[in-house]
């Protein structure tokens, strides 16, 4: 049998106020819970709004939670680009659908990359959070120990997704669960796009280094993409002319919002 998402997650989505936006074309699948300050969460590569499940809840005390999904994943349509100032202008465009003033920013590893483009769309707030993001520097590639899953019967699938799991998003094997294989599943299934190109030529500094409020950049030091270079990113940080804050959670890998919700939640409820 092949697990399935948890009815949890299920519950969650069913709270949830649903908005739609269109720009050239592309529909973009919006999810709002909550109400209060507006916080962005901003999924990453081949996921969907619930690479953030275990943290929506919990942040909901203080936020209004807007969460899409970003184009070219889980229920937005597919949308082709290389370029950042288009693809966050799609994003710029839905958001001042749903908030016209200043939003804070939680963006989660492709996610943290996309959302440096919204403030050149006017996009600005009094925080911007960088989680296991692949920006600021060199990362360590992990393609080879990925296992493909297209094509194959569903238990291999499954496993597949498990596997991968295992090899980029968590730091403790005892966190690869059922659970969690079946959430990458469920969105790595939907997912249209593929953007590597955008990080191609971007100064990393030149997108950081302004006076917009604070930055924090959050990382598991098992990180599978960035642990060999944590110390160089946190050193660049330092060295940025704005503030900042670094912080590095034992134990931990890739996909810290899960695999480290409580953590990740109260920093985020402490901005």
């Amino acid at each position: 049998m092949i697990p399935t998402l948890p009815q949890w997650i299920s519950d969650l989505d069913a709270r949830a106020t649903r908005v739609s936006s269109e720009k050239d074309g592309v529909r973009m699948a919006w999810r709002i819970w909550g109400e209060g300050e507006p916080l962005l969460l901003l999924h990453g590569g081949s996921g969907s709004w619930m690479h953030w499940a275990r943290n929506i809840d919990a942040l909901t005390e203080r936020y209004r939670i807007i969460a899409p999904d970003l184009p070219g994943y889980g229920e937005s349509d597919h949308f082709q680009t290389m370029s950042l100032e288009e693809y966050s202008g799609m994003i710029a465009h839905g958001l001042r659908q749903i908030e016209t003033g200043p939003v804070r920013i939680a963006g989660f590893s492709f996610g943290s990359v996309i959302g440096l483009g919204l403030r050149g769309h006017g996009i600005i707030g009094p925080d911007y959070v960088m989680i296991g993001s692949p920006g600021l520097g060199h990362v360590h590639p992990v393609t080879d120990q990925l296992m493909k899953w297209r094509g194959l019967e569903p238990a291999a699938r499954f496993a597949a997704h498990r596997n991968n799991v295992e090899v980029l998003m968590l730091g403790d094997p005892a966190h690869v669960t059922e659970e969690a294989a079946a959430i990458q599943m469920a969105h790595a299934e939907q997912a249209t796009g593929r953007y590597r190109g955008i990080f191609h030529g971007l100064r990393w500094r030149d997108l950081v280094e302004h006076e917009d409020g604070k930055l924090t950049v959050m990382y598991g030091d098992r990180d599978a993409l960035c642990w060999r270079y944590i110390p160089d990113r946190e050193a660049f940080v330092a060295s940025l002319r704005r503030e900042a804050e670094f912080t590095v959670i034992p134990g931990m890998g890739h996909w810290l919002a899960y695999e480290a919700a409580e953590e990740v939640n109260a920093r985020l409820l402490a901005l």
